[in-house]
């Protein structure tokens, strides 16, 4: 709470004022007499007269205000300081006194995704966490803790820009070079579709290397066969291995790396593992298991050679069933390992979640064939139709499920802190940012204005604090991003052409231009009228969407 407090008193306070600094600059520079620099609205609960000048802290926060001598219509100018007053100057001053504030918030923008690229953006590294078995990276050649460096000759820094280059070469043949044991390599692999959601939350089918996550999979093991070498000798499924004979077990895949290092058969090796607590024994200390390691045989070794001592991936295997679900109802058990779906063997989550929505979509029952305690049991479970609304578009999407959830547990990836010194590249890097943003902001309100995107999204001062405090706990780094991305949308929402807002006025001065003479005073006192309805309708509307989030979460 105490965090969310400072979080938005550093974050409003700090785009209000550059803000009205806009306003106040370009009024000086025009020699504008200004009477006023307030940060909030309504009762003053300090104030300073500097010069001619009353700088003001009010009481209502969420805004701030610049008084110019002449901005009130209903007002007079003394004679002798007419030539000071807003209302005298030329158009173009009092365009560019009122554009200045938004103006500045997009410049306080560029300035801030300057200072978060020169100290570092933490990001997700090229590291692959996770392949798929005999999935298409699989099948390609990439292997769990290759690094990716360069797609078709050009450097990749990250994650993201990994995906971002791949995107568009759907249906293509890439060169990947990977580094993998301080070696490099080159892999070519074919771009197919995978599914994603695009910069508006939308769905989409993009160009993407199948199987392939920066994520991971936690050493906890999944163990079906109660006659397996690691049954016997006291592991479950769930339990998480963390040594292997001294070795650190920090990933699945460094499981089967330290079995193969020390692999000899009839060697007594020994296990270290950690069960998860229970309500009973919240803390449950390390343990450890011996056992004598077999014959190395190749054969069923798709998921490395942790199968011969019976240890599979947990992700394969069954940790809980929806009530009254077709899993259930079909007769599926926790703790079954899903070994094939069809006629064909399955290696990881996704290809259930896959098989399912298939089968679903064509009416089909899911033909699924388990380990259970080492019987083979076939199940024929018929897919449920669910409709789930889209928590972005607020649109209702069809899902096909069952009703089963895994045991997988995902590492955290790892990262890269992404950094640019050169003063021009770290400038057109700020640059490209923003205005990256600014335009993805711009379509989304367009989305919105289309029904695409519910007005549920949208967020008030609750939601503000609250985004405020959690980037302000990530770090400074998070913090200023989330302060950019606010200040683009502070310059967006000024420039709306909705009167009482700096779009009003400037579309005012646009219908001057137009007309050769200013908008008459009645005229705009309706329009701000109604403007300020429809900004009250607004804030109405963003903090019923604060009050249910914290109802509902």
């Amino acid at each position: 709470m105490l965090t969310s407090i400072i979080g938005v008193v550093i974050l409003l306070g700090g785009l209000i004022f550059f803000h009205e600094l806009g306003h106040y600059s370009v009024a000086k520079f025009f020699k504008v007499k200004v009477e006023i620099f307030s940060l909030g609205f309504g009762k003053k609960i300090f104030s300073r007269q500097i010069g001619e000048t009353q700088y003001c802290l009010s009481l209502i926060p969420f805004g701030g205000y610049v008084k110019l001598m002449g901005d009130d219509p209903y007002k007079g100018v003394p004679a002798h300081e007419a030539e000071r007053a807003f209302c005298t100057q030329k158009l173009y001053k009092r365009f560019l006194i009122v554009a200045a504030g938004p103006i500045s918030n997009l410049l306080l923008a560029y300035v801030l995704f300057s200072i978060v690229f020169f100290v570092g953006q933490p990001m997700v590294a090229t590291r692959i966490g996770t392949v798929a078995v005999h999935s298409l990276a699989w099948e390609a050649g990439f292997r769990s803790k290759d690094t990716l460096l360069e797609i078709d000759g050009k450097k990749v820094g990250n994650w993201h820009e990994f995906e971002e280059m791949v995107k568009p070469k759907l249906g293509q043949k890439i060169e990947v070079k990977v580094e993998r044991d301080k070696t490099e390599l080159k892999i070519f692999v074919e771009v197919a579709k995978v599914r994603g959601k695009n910069a508006y939350g939308e769905d989409v089918e993009v160009g993407g290397i199948k199987g392939l996550n920066p994520n991971p999979l936690e050493p906890v093991v999944g163990i079906s066969d109660p006659k397996s070498l690691v049954y016997l000798a006291g592991l479950r499924t769930g339990d998480t291995i963390t040594k292997i004979e001294g070795t650190p077990i920090l990933v699945f895949g460094d499981i089967h790396e330290a079995l193969n290092s020390v692999w000899k058969e009839k060697k007594a090796i020994v296990i270290h593992f950690k069960r998860k607590p229970t309500p009973e024994a919240k803390e449950v200390p390390e343990q450890t298991v011996s056992l004598v390691l077999p014959k190395l045989s190749k054969d069923s070794l798709d998921l490395g050679v942790g199968t011969l001592l019976g240890i599979y991936p947990s992700e394969m295997f069954v940790r809980q069933l929806s009530p009254g679900s077709p899993a259930e109802k079909g007769g599926l058990k926790v703790g079954d390992r899903v070994v094939s779906l069809g006629d064909k063997p399955v290696h990881s989550f996704e290809e259930i979640v896959d098989y399912v929505q298939g089968q679903g979509a064509k009416g089909e029952a899911a033909k699924i064939i388990v380990d259970r305690e080492g019987q083979s049991v076939a199940l024929n479970l018929k897919t449920m139709e669910i409709q789930q609304e889209d928590p972005i578009s607020n649109q209702k999407v069809k899902k096909h499920m069952i009703g089963l959830s895994p045991w997988a547990i995902y590492h955290e990836p790892d990262y890269v802190i992404f950094q640019i010194r050169e003063p021009i590249a770290l400038v057109n890097r700020a640059i490209y940012e923003t205005n990256d943003l600014a335009k993805k902001m711009v379509v989304s309100l367009a989305k919105l204005a289309m029904g695409k995107i519910s007005v549920k999204n949208l967020g008030g001062p609750v939601l503000i604090a609250s985004v405020a405090g959690k980037s302000l706990d990530a770090g400074i780094i998070p913090f200023l991003q989330m302060m950019a991305l606010i200040s683009i949308n502070l310059f967006l929402l000024n420039l709306f052409p909705i009167p009482v807002l700096d779009g009003g006025h400037l579309l005012f001065f646009f219908l001057e231009a137009i007309k050769g003479k200013p908008v008459s005073v009645k005229t705009m006192e309706i329009a701000n009228q109604i403007g300020m309805i429809f900004v009250l309708m607004l804030v109405g509307l963003t903090l019923f969407n604060d009050i249910t989030r914290i109802v509902l979460h």
